[in-house]
């Protein structure tokens, strides 16, 4: 069947006005003020900037942008500038570059299609501290844009008008541990828009415990070392070690104890293994120096990837470390929807201020605080990008100790099993062979007004660090460690068999913050040394294990188990006879399987299985109790 021209003609037109519904976009350079639009299931950033320069409107992820008056999912952003022409949205999904299509567009992220959009233009209000804690006055200054009238109250006392901006300095007059409540309001023909601000003094004596609900992993491990708590000294950071030094230590870990040497075979992948931090201060900043492990040369050499793509900057991993500065909302780590970044951790200690950036630093840093509720959410997001201060290098080399202590085997196949480190004989690795260019670390600063304490208040009080590193949806290490690190990591991940569940099961961590300026008064958290290594592994097994296991015993099974106090009551599950079976009792069954010592220890409500051994094949019946996962086996746990 033939068509006429005439009728293609009116074809093409219908088509033409069909597409019409779609805007084309034209590159073209904004216009200061004019505004652009998103729609989105979150709060998108806005990164724009001048095609082949470096000239941007904020260092990456750009500027979050605000939600529009009455629309639930589009948000705009005001061009501060006429020279930008290249435009990406990023926030839970990141667009590709694109080219500015000038003023009132609305791109849609589940379309990927821009539209022409009008809305109009409601009051915004900007605050230049929207909250916290503070020591003596706290300085605020208010922005309202497209307001005809807008006002601000102080604990809803009178109305004070607002033209343009206004600075104040609030709280000089009030108590400690009281606060002060800023409530602003802005209007036009078009709409409302308010905004409330919290600010709380602080208190002189801080704090006397960080919350957490365990010791210090001791042994090999150690918190707060030889009573070090870090020094007042200006670091450069410049991804060199040189202004570091050993009377810095706050936390000391082990090398080859990450969650891969305890699955059956995972080592092709890289290494998340953290060794050492340590911690210093100025009136400025608070600088953090970690360390982390590579050892892949001396126990797995078979798998080269670990050592030829394991230098962990080239990766995008979330890091996140945990201050508690004793003022401010209490947070373990949750949003309103799970936990920060769907990693999965959480923590028993208190924080107040979490910094949150991936290993090759594309995102973030962040600073969060947390809601009245306890949440970390992203209207309580202190700064962020450049904003938040945060400068992070990187680099290679030997551990300022000199020393890389650690087992030199790793897999199931080598009778590794997970916290077989907090007690075992451990060898230098420098000395087996390793190569120290394998093994990184990172300097980080922060600044002190960003987590609103000062110098004089970490000398005084004290505060508390923990740091967490991650790898799929899961905690893989932490300075200071926990056992939650490798509590499931003999088990396979569900999406690849080959690799550890440590990936993606839930960590919650219970041990205290490392300190830093002070411990607590009256030294609530006692600081914990590592045990005197040998330079070498003995050549022979100690005389109390044989070395080869009876035949009817599990390999990773020690022929002798530690002595205990015993319990009398059993309960399958509550080893500690506390009366219920909590994620405790898997710690303690995991700590006696590998033989290390247990003070209250009921072996009958350990035997899960009932084969005569206590195994961590039992401590992985009742964690997954804990969680609701049905086992063959009675264990009693509480919804």
């Amino acid at each position: 069947m033939k068509i006429s021209k005439k009728l293609l003609a009116i074809l093409l037109v219908v088509i033409m006005t069909v597409s019409a519904v779609t805007v084309a976009v034209v590159n073209v350079s904004a216009a200061a003020g004019d505004k652009v639009y998103c729609r989105a299931s979150f709060t998108p950033n806005c990164y724009m900037w001048k095609k082949n320069t470096q000239e941007n409107n904020q260092a990456w992820p750009g500027v979050a942008m605000t939600k529009v008056s009455g629309e639930t999912d589009i948000y705009y952003y005001t061009v501060p500038d006429d020279k930008f022409n290249m435009i990406i949205f990023n926030g839970s999904g990141q667009t590709g570059d694109m080219d500015y299509p000038g003023a009132n567009k609305l791109y849609d992220y589940a379309t990927g299609t821009w539209s022409d959009y009008s809305a109009d233009p409601v009051p915004t209000i900007s605050v230049s501290n929207e909250g916290g804690s503070f020591k003596d006055s706290v300085s605020v200054t208010i922005t309202v844009t497209d307001a005809s009238s807008a006002y601000y109250t102080i604990d809803g006392g009178s109305q004070k008008s607002i033209n343009g901006s206004v600075s104040l300095t609030l709280g000089a007059d009030i108590a400690e541990g009281a606060s002060v409540k800023l409530d602003i309001t802005a209007a036009n023909s078009y709409g409302t828009a308010t905004k409330s601000c919290t600010y709380k003094k602080r208190t002189s004596g801080g704090p006397s415990t960080d919350g957490s609900t365990s010791s210090a992993v001791d042994g090999n491990y150690a918190t707060n070392p030889n009573s070090g708590y870090g020094k007042r000294k200006t670091i450069t950071v410049d991804g060199d070690k040189s202004d570091w030094d050993s009377s810095m230590l706050i936390a000391q870990g082990v090398a080859n104890d990450d969650p891969r040497v305890y699955a059956h075979w995972s080592m092709h992948e890289i290494a998340i293994d953290d060794y050492a931090m340590y911690a210093a201060w100025d009136d400025t900043n608070l600088y953090i120096m970690y360390e982390m492990a590579n050892v892949q040369d001396v126990v797995a050499p078979g798998e080269d990837f670990p050592m030829t793509q394991g230098n962990l900057w080239i990766y995008n991993l979330p890091v996140f470390m945990y201050i508690f500065t004793g003022e401010g909302n209490i947070t373990h780590g949750t949003t309103a929807t799970g936990t920060l970044w769907d990693t999965g951790t959480t923590v028993d200690a208190n924080a107040d201020h979490v910094i949150a950036y991936s290993t090759n630093a594309s995102n973030g840093p962040f600073i969060y605080t947390a809601n009245d509720d306890g949440n970390l959410e992203p209207d309580v997001l202190v700064k962020k990008g450049a904003a938040s201060g945060i400068n992070i290098k990187w680099g290679n080399g030997k551990t300022l100790s000199g020393k890389l202590m650690g087992m030199t085997k790793a897999g199931t196949d080598n009778k590794r099993v997970a916290g077989d480190c907090v007690d075992g004989t451990l060898t230098d690795l420098y000395s087996a062979g390793h190569n120290s260019k394998l093994d990184m670390f990172y300097e980080i600063s922060i600044p002190l007004a960003n987590l609103d304490i000062s110098a004089a208040d970490i000398e005084t009080n004290g505060i508390g660090i923990l740091k967490v590193s991650t790898f799929g949806t899961s905690g893989m290490d932490c300075l200071p460690y926990d056992l939650s690190m490798s509590d499931n990591a003999a088990e396979p991940y569900s999406k690849d068999g080959s690799t550890s569940a440590e990936k993606e099961d839930e960590d919650h961590i219970t041990v205290p913050m490392a300190r830093v300026g002070k411990a607590f008064t009256p030294g609530a958290v006692q600081p914990t040394q590592p045990a005197t290594q040998p330079a070498t592994q003995p050549a022979t097994q100690p005389a109390t294990q044989p070395a080869t296991q009876p035949a009817t015993q599990p390999a990773t099974q020690p022929a002798t188990q530690p002595a205990t106090e015993p319990v009398v009551a059993t309960v399958l599950g509550d080893v500690d006879g506390d009366g219920i079976v909590t994620i405790f009792d898997v710690t303690f069954i995991q700590r006696y399987a590998i033989g290390v010592s247990v003070k209250k220890f009921n072996k009958a409500a350990a035997d899960i299985d009932g084969d005569g051994y206590v195994t961590s094949i039992d401590a992985t019946f009742v964690q997954r109790a804990l969680v609701g996962i049905k086992t063959p086996y009675n264990i009693p746990v509480s919804d």
